[in-house]
């Protein structure tokens, strides 16, 4: 989480009272990561941040709305991946690796790792679905990508949903094994992935030649 220090905010009253909420929030995030929803008070809350516990009221009202907005800022980092996916034309291995890139960086975040770590049945029903919904769109844009360089010839055929979900459940592990105290930087993790899945998806051509590399991203 941010290293913000709590009583060093200077801005006008409503802009720190977005901050000092937001600080709330990352420190929530950081604990639900560490120790469960469950196991995590607001007692814990409030002696991470130095504040009391009275004066976390004045920014959350409990500790579900703070997980339901941690998954809810976590979508939005998915939705970034999602629109700049669709907004912008890319071969279809550049757009596999830019999709294990961005979802590594954002996995790697307390934000991102939370809507992994969290169990559903602990989100409101809207949020559930709205997070359902979100993870079904990127893998339908990761499903595409394949199906497409499958026609293209610059993958080698294989079942697009399956693949999809090999990738993801690699990503999807990231935040179990590298939440420690030296952690594997994120960009080093998607240049290994990225090495390992897209050279596995390369289509080699009768000659024995392969695909040009894509771009790092």
């Amino acid at each position: 989480m941010s290293g913000r220090p709590w009583n060093k905010v200077v801005d006008s009253r409503d802009q720190q009272r977005r901050k000092k909420r937001q600080a709330v929030l990352e420190a929530g995030a950081f604990l639900f990561n560490e120790n469960g929803f469950e196991r995590t008070s607001l007692d814990d809350l409030a002696r991470k941040l130095g504040v009391t516990k009275r004066t976390l009221y004045y920014y959350v009202q409990s500790k579900e709305e703070i997980l339901m907005e941690c998954v809810r800022q976590g979508m939005e980092f998915l939705e970034t991946i999602i629109r700049s996916s669709e907004q912008e034309a890319r071969a279809p291995l550049e757009q596999i690796s830019l999709i294990i890139t961005e979802y590594v960086r954002q996995v790697s975040t307390d934000f991102g790792a939370a809507l992994v770590l969290t169990r559903e049945n602990l989100l409101l029903d809207e949020t559930r679905r709205n997070l359902r919904e979100t993870k079904s769109r990127l893998d339908r844009l990761m499903r595409d990508a394949i199906s497409q360089g499958i026609a293209s010839g610059d993958i080698a055929p294989c079942d697009p949903k399956l693949v999809s979900a090999a990738i993801f459940g690699a990503l999807n592990w990231v935040p179990y094994w590298n939440r420690k105290a030296e952690p594997v930087p994120a960009e080093e993790i998607a240049r290994q992935f990225k090495q390992t899945f897209l050279h596995g998806l390369v289509h080699v051509h009768a000659d024995g030649e392969q695909l040009p590399r894509t771009s790092s991203n």
